[in-house]
């Protein structure tokens, strides 16, 4: 079934623009300023703004939790938020623990009314050669490295990791341990990780991450989940967030400000269904489907290359 979604306001790069949307069998078809000589029927959207679903990461979701207590996560922690595609994160503790743990979060996940991807999180002591192969192995492409206060970043293999990448590079991100003695450290800690990441060119987002907040399309670009996810174009999935104009301020450059958190859309569509309207979800199990990264880090600077 075909339909144009009518004078929608979206965010560009220069400001806001109105533009309308043809729909194809759950797929943006075609995108332009005006569609007034197409005849299908319209959704008028000039009262509102358009923003893709918002991609959020999580390391909440345990395994463990009854199907009750995660359905109520994942509808107060992110459905109510605009998010219609999540990036989970399991722990492992052990090299040889990581197939069964992911089995477990994978069936776990079976229930999910949104997409997701998989990631891991892992002690700085587990990265390795060997490791970072079944992750490959696994289709992860998304490590997560905890670090605390006594690690040497300068001890591991760098250049033999960055050979067990070859041809599918895993992008690795930092998790600093919360501990006090360790506040004052942090800073020099990224820094260091930043400079191993340039000087062995691995795939690596050298900030830390928030759980429960949209990823910015910086992010999405460098994990490669984008732009899959997290845009809306022509041959995209029909995900979206509509927030109404009337109650949007913006910043003086004349960009809106939405502040995610405290700030929820008023309807949230994922692959063309209405999940979302005014905080009442639509909890719908299983029709969520585990996305891959075909190839992570593939829109870092040009300057870095595997």
């Amino acid at each position: 079934m075909r339909y144009i979604i009518d004078n929608a306001t979206i965010v560009k790069a220069n400001g806001l623009e109105k533009t309308s949307i043809l729909i194809n069998k759950n797929k943006i078809e075609f995108m332009r300023q005006s569609m007034d000589n197409i005849r299908f029927m319209r959704m008028d959207m000039s009262s509102y703004l358009l923003t893709p679903g918002y991609v959020m990461l999580d390391f909440s979701l345990h395994s463990l939790l009854h199907f009750q207590q995660f359905k109520q996560n994942l509808i107060h922690h992110y459905m109510k938020k605009g998010c219609t595609s999540l990036l989970t994160v399991v722990d492992i503790h052990f090299e040889h623990e990581l197939g069964a743990t992911l089995k477990q979060k994978r069936h776990q996940m079976i229930n999910s009314p949104i997409d997701y991807y998989i990631g891991i999180k892992i002690p700085l002591k587990l990265l390795s050669p060997s490791m970072i192969r079944k992750c490959k192995q696994q289709q992860i492409a998304v490590v997560f490295v905890e670090i605390d206060e006594t690690d040497k970043l300068s001890s591991k293999s760098w250049g033999w990791i960055r050979d067990a990448m070859f041809s599918n590079p895993i992008t690795l991100i930092p998790f600093l341990k919360e501990k006090n003695e360790f506040v004052n450290k942090k800073p020099k800690q990224l820094l260091h990780w930043e400079r191993i990441m340039k000087e062995h060119r691995l795939s690596s987002i050298v900030s830390p991450l928030e759980e429960g907040v949209p990823l910015s399309k910086d992010v999405l670009m460098r994990l490669g989940i984008y732009p899959e996810k997290g845009d809306i174009r022509v041959g995209g999935q029909v995900n979206y967030n509509l927030y109404k104009l009337g109650e949007i301020r913006y910043h003086t450059d004349g960009k809106p400000v939405i502040h995610a958190i405290e700030q929820h859309p008023t309807i949230t569509v994922h692959q063309g269904r209405i999940m979302n309207v005014d905080g009442e979800t639509s909890f719908i199990p299983g029709i969520g489907v585990e996305c891959f990264i075909p190839i992570s880090g593939r829109f870092i600077p040009q300057s870095v290359s595997f």
